[in-house]
């Protein structure tokens, strides 16, 4: 028994520090206002892009009809036909959202942004019922004094003013621990959202609570546990796993694993299975340890599949006749080199997993990008994107972004401020392009098979210890073939840890703030310059750089399956292998 425990102790160390070491390093933005009220923000100014946009962005409304079509016909079970309707799009957690529109061209972009208002404390996701229906999940970083527990709200699209907040649990009045959990749109259009050790199914049109289910919380004691997230089957299945915190400890949020006593003193997590229209339990099953990351789920050869990162391991569940099992012929598949941390996920890429190391404390060893085969976990691909790249430090508590369709993984290190393009062919990994880009952060695909765009946040900082004080970043978006960078917001506050930059209808995307702000975000190409006259040129050409394709038109701004009449297509994500580099300035300069 005494070794079982070391054990469970050791592993759960790795597994805790993948989750803690973000706030360590950047902290939680505090709100005063919290409760839905307007707010102080981040910056002492509003930021450029804001002052551009003085108010609401609507995008380019006439894609939403062939956008609403698109998801449609998508097939994204067991999920609302819509853009965003899971924290990351899929089950696969792909990042991919390719009905979803940019609206700029190959160069030559400008950026537009607007906030809200109203402060929503710590949001955490957003998800929609389609074009006219916004739904934040927020109040769920304990470590921030204003986050009292985890709520809902409804805003309204556009100028992001809330319509209702449903608010579901006071820790401070439950003495219990406020931690993350997450808000999606099932395929009937329930909005079920996970917190702390309870699961709910909210009304869409007023926030009601419609169901309520207390899940089980194994050997932890209810007030020191939270289920973080959950994934689902394509028949509807929720699947949801514990963590913990240290018994007896009262610090909150992702502060649990870096302040209690002894926050490896933990139980391993349960794994459950969720009836999606009861919410009751269908089944559960004890893990081998505490796992920090959140599950992955997938069909693989008919069979459902849950794919779990442990702190050396990687693990399958599946789950057939409605009983969990570990897979005896699919690993565990150790996958760390000697001083590697832990994945935090993992993600689905057509016959693969794939996960990326140095989730936990920063390692001078550099980070791995592994990919294990589905059908044989012991074809295992590795690549070390970055190891030339002179950092001292590695550390990247985000996970890959994958395109199936073109092969293609996406990657990034904090540590070496990296971010690169990876091909996936053969069983065999190889870096695409590299480009210079500091995040801690997930990237977003969107777009067709051959337009994909890679949106990013990028960290205003020269040497690894700014990461810790950094209270700005840029979104940067990127032509996903060749990494080259097609637009880069102004300074905006911090992003929420641990998110993404979301899509949403019209060509908009969405940016939740550590400080409690929605901001919608739209790119568009830069007005043409006007044509000077003959008499005052000499030359009769324009004097500035003219519409970036020609025509002064949004260059993937078609329909989703590009044949809209955009005249800037990018090359093909895994198409060809090509390398960009960017200079400190922003500018790109790309080599075949």
């Amino acid at each position: 028994m005494t070794t079982r425990l070391s054990v469970l102790r050791l592993t759960a160390v790795v597994a805790a520090v993948v989750m803690a070491v973000l706030v360590g390093l950047s902290g939680c933005s505090s709100s005063d206002a919290g409760k839905g009220g307007n707010g102080p923000r981040a910056t002492s100014s509003p930021p450029a892009d804001e002052t551009a946009a003085n108010g609401p962005l609507v995008g380019t409304p006439s894609l939403v009809a062939g956008e609403q079509s698109c998801a449609a016909a998508e097939g994204n079970a067991p999920w609302f036909p819509t853009i965003a309707a899971f924290e990351v799009h899929d089950s696969n957690r792909t990042h991919l959202y390719a009905c979803a529109h940019f609206l700029g061209a190959q160069s030559n972009n400008q950026v537009f942004a607007h906030s809200s208002d109203q402060v929503y404390v710590t949001p955490y996701n957003i998800v929609d019922r389609g074009p006219n229906e916004l739904y934040v999940y927020g109040g769920g970083y304990g470590d921030d004094p204003a986050a009292s527990g985890s709520f809902v709200s409804r805003v309204e699209p556009g100028t992001f003013n809330e319509v209702w907040r449903r608010v579901l649990i006071n820790t401070n009045a439950t003495d219990e621990w406020n931690y993350p959990g997450v808000l999606n749109t099932l395929a009937d259009g329930s909005l079920v959202v996970v917190y702390g050790y309870h699961i709910a199914r909210i009304d869409p049109a007023n926030g009601n609570v419609l169901a309520q289910t207390t899940l089980p919380t194994g050997q932890s004691a209810p007030r020191d546990t939270a289920y973080n997230g959950y994934d689902a089957l394509p028949d509807g299945t929720i699947v949801a796993k514990t963590v913990n915190r240290q018994p007896g400890c009262t610090e909150q949020g992702f502060s649990a694993f870096l302040d209690c006593p002894d926050p490896t003193a933990v139980p391993p997590s349960i794994l459950v299975a969720i009836d999606p229209r009861s919410l009751q339990v269908l089944s559960q099953v004890t893990l081998p340890e505490m796992m920090g990351g959140r599950i992955t789920t997938t069909v693989f050869s008919g069979t459902g599949q849950i794919y779990l990162p442990g702190a050396t391991k990687l693990y399958r569940y599946s789950y057939p006749n409605g009983a969990f099992a570990p897979d005896p012929t699919w690993g565990p598949v150790p996958y760390l080199q000697s001083g590697q941390t832990a994945a935090s996920a993992m993600a689905v890429i057509n016959d693969y997993v794939v996960a990326m190391t140095n989730g936990g404390k920063p390692t001078p060893t550099p980070m791995s990008v592994v990919a294990v085969s589905q059908a044989d976990s012991t074809k295992v691909a590795t690549v070390q994107p970055f190891a030339n790249s002179g950092a001292k430090q590695s550390f990247i508590p985000s996970m890959v972004s994958v395109d199936p369709e073109n092969n293609r993984v996406y990657a990034m290190d904090a540590g070496a401020g990296k971010l690169a393009g990876i091909d996936l062919a053969n069983g065999a990994l190889s870096v695409a392009w590299s480009q210079d880009q500091t995040t801690l952060s997930f990237t977003t695909l969107l777009g067709p098979k051959d337009q994909r765009v890679l949106i990013g946040t990028d960290i205003p900082v020269k040497f690894f210890q700014g990461l810790k004080t950094y209270s700005t970043e840029q979104v940067v978006w990127r032509d996903a073939g060749s990494g080259a960078e097609l637009a880069r917001s102004s300074q905006l506050p911090k992003m929420t840890q641990g998110i993404l930059v979301t899509p949403g209808y019209a060509g908009l995307q969405y940016f939740l703030t550590a400080d409690g702000h929605v901001i919608g975000l739209q790119v568009a190409p830069k007005p043409a310059s006007p044509s000077p006259s003959p008499a005052s040129s000499g030359t009769g050409s324009p004097s500035g750089s003219g519409s970036p394709s020609g025509t002064g038109s949004p260059s993937r701004a078609g329909s989703p399956s590009g044949t809209g009449t955009g005249t800037g297509t990018p090359a093909a994500s895994g198409s060809g292998s090509a390398s960009a580099s960017a200079s400190a300035s922003g500018s790109v300069s790309a080599s075949p």
